[in-house]
């Protein structure tokens, strides 16, 4: 999509839209089936964010003001006489598209009252897997150390899930209904699909991965969003937390959840991260002598191994040794 009508519908989505630039957002909205879809799929994932709902203030004038001049749009001959009648009816679908999706999204004629929203919390610790059916029948497979927190009348309006650690989503597809998993200053928004989350605290990085369908993730940063991403099967965006750089990969996604399977997969991972994740697997203490070694990558996958077998691989591989002692496995 073309920068610039990205930005007329973020200035759109805040109601700072000028008269001007809602003209040429109506045509270039009406030219294709295809702009429609991603005008709707890129007001969606503002919305998910709670982004243009951060200004209450003046949202009924200043949604006003924009009706009266799609009203005044419509209404103008001069406009008609420039395109071709395909073309008007064509503008005048945009303009019922643009009219209809604030009702869809959110009336900002109505204030809600302030109420108190009573959240069920599910954790799973280290060395477990553990498989949440949600109340609209969507999966959650939690990996271990992680948490999720959810609001009881989660069947209700937005589907919002709040995660720390790591967790794969398969989502039932409810059209008027977004799926919503936030992570920090991370939004991920479906309808229906399913795709991996990793967003442990102490990972610099926020990393999704798309197995099927398609996810709109938008990153916040000082109280602002940066343009929404939308990822298709086996694409990755890895979001770096401190600076919001984003990177977009092609992966075989079924690797990046195989964790589900008991399955250990480490592509160009440093050793420090490789013994976090093996700690959170097996519920071990993982301690690495040399700062040299913590800094080592491996690329390794390992299918329902035990620690010992791990070990001797990464040994190995990083030209090191361990030890084994109970619950604690020291590398050297």
């Amino acid at each position: 999509m073309d920068e610039r009508y990205y930005r007329l519908i973020e200035d759109y989505s805040k109601k700072t839209i000028s008269s001007e630039d809602l003209t040429d957002l109506l045509m270039w909205v009406g030219s294709s089936q295809q702009n429609q879809q991603i005008f709707r799929e890129t007001l969606q994932a503002f919305e998910a964010a709670d982004y243009y709902l951060n200004k209450p203030a003046n949202q009924a004038k200043s949604w006003l003001a924009i009706q009266q001049h799609i009203d005044t749009t419509a209404a103008q001959s001069p406009v008609v006489r420039k395109i071709s009648y395909r073309r008007y009816f064509t503008v005048a679908a945009a303009i019922v598209v643009i009219a209809l999706l604030p009702l869809l999204y959110f009336n900002p004629f109505n204030k809600k009252k302030t109420e108190v929203v009573a959240y069920n919390e599910i954790y799973n610790p280290r060395g477990q897997k553990r498989l949440v059916t949600m109340p609209d029948g969507s999966n959650i497979y939690l990996n271990g150390d992680s948490k999720i927190r959810y609001a009881l009348n989660f069947n209700t309006g937005k589907r919002i899930v709040y995660l720390e650690g790591e967790a794969f989503f398969d989502v039932q597809h409810r059209i008027k209904q977004p799926f919503v998993v936030y992570t920090g200053k991370v939004s991920t928004t479906v309808l229906g699909t399913s795709f991996n989350v990793n967003a442990y605290p102490s990972l610099k990085n926020i990393t999704v991965t798309v197995q099927t369908g398609k996810v709109g993730v938008l990153f916040k940063n000082k109280g602002k969003n940066g343009p929404v991403q939308f990822l298709l099967p086996n694409e990755q965006l890895t979001i770096d937390k401190n600076n919001g750089r984003l990177t977009r990969t092609r992966v075989n996604a079924t690797d990046f959840n195989s964790w589900r399977e008991y399955k250990l997969f480490f592509y160009d991972k440093p050793l420090n991260e490789i013994a976090d994740i093996i700690s959170r697997e097996y519920d071990l203490d993982i301690e690495i002598k040399k700062e040299t070694l913590k800094r080592v990558k491996l690329t390794a996958k390992f299918d329902k191994c035990s620690v010992q077998q791990i070990m001797d691989v990464i040994a190995k591989l990083s030209d090191s040794k361990y030890t084994i002692y109970e619950n604690k496995v020291i590398i050297y």
